[in-house]
């Protein structure tokens, strides 16, 4: 009786998540088109002990999002599963940029950092619709960053732990997985935005490292192009900073694209 009244309490979160966000929020994985790729996991049921807190989780991070952030971000779907993998690597969460779905791994007991996780990857979705990539060499970017810089090999080869922990490893950069890539580095420094953990974790970093406060006002600026709501929604963070930013200024939208048939045609390889 006890589990079932569990499992009722898990559906009806589901079920008002899902009458209240912008996407939809789902278990049934034959019920979501995914891409063609070396793919892992396994479905998750309404009696899983770790869906309840997940979802909660979810819902209290989907309503921070501006609403155009949402739907610039193309996301349509977050399906929520155990065991994901790509290619036998273990993920918290995987991106299919052809389908617009979301996949996020629901196993991983820290909750703090579970929210870490689901405004990193979100924010990759949003970079590929922005840009037509979710790899776009920023220029605007790039130019922030030491002219003797050079990025890593890219997120799927910087899975250590220890390169997640903010740790402030140089100027400019809040962890190593920043440093693994253009497109980690804005991700990680958008999912401190929203996550209240990490961004009091990072505060120090963001008072007093001139670079990374540049990065941060880049990234806002770029996205205020697109939502109007976005700095509106920060001026709490921004306050924290002292940090000023201007909506939208000249050229940082310049680089918007939609996305080319060429790449769409290499997403679905």
């Amino acid at each position: 009786m006890r589990q079932q009244s569990a499992n009722l309490a898990t559906i009806s979160q589901l079920q008002a998540l899902n009458r209240q966000a912008a996407v939809s929020i789902t278990l049934d994985v034959g019920a979501v088109q995914l891409a063609p790729w070396d793919l892992s996991f396994n479905a998750v049921t309404a009696a899983d002990p770790m869906l309840l807190a997940y979802l909660q989780m979810l819902e209290q991070e989907l309503r921070k999002l501006p609403l155009d952030i949402i739907q610039a971000s193309g996301l349509e779907v977050i399906l929520l599963v155990r065991d994901l993998a790509v290619a036998g690597q273990a993920r918290l969460a995987v991106p299919d940029y052809v389908h617009e779905v979301l996949l996020y791994d629901i196993s991983h007991k820290d909750m703090d950092f579970n929210r870490h996780v689901f405004h990193h990857e979100f924010y990759h979705m949003l970079e590929e619709q922005l840009y037509g990539s979710a790899y776009y060499a920023d220029p605007l970017w790039q130019q922030l960053n030491p002219d003797s810089f050079q990025y890593g090999d890219g997120g799927a080869n910087a899975r250590a732990s220890f390169n997640t922990l903010l740790s402030h490893p140089a100027p400019g950069f809040v962890n190593r997985y920043a440093m693994a890539g253009i497109e980690e580095d804005k991700a990680e420094l958008w999912a401190i935005l929203w996550t209240d953990t990490s961004w009091r974790q990072s505060q120090g970093m963001l008072q007093h490292d001139a670079v990374l406060r540049n990065k941060f006002k880049l990234l806002l600026q770029q996205l205020s192009c697109v939502s109007a709501d976005i700095i509106n929604s920060v001026q709490h963070r921004l306050k924290d900073i002292a940090l000023n930013v201007n909506h939208c200024p000249t050229d940082t939208s310049a680089s918007f694209k939609p996305r080319s048939p060429e790449y769409e045609h290499s997403l679905s390889e």
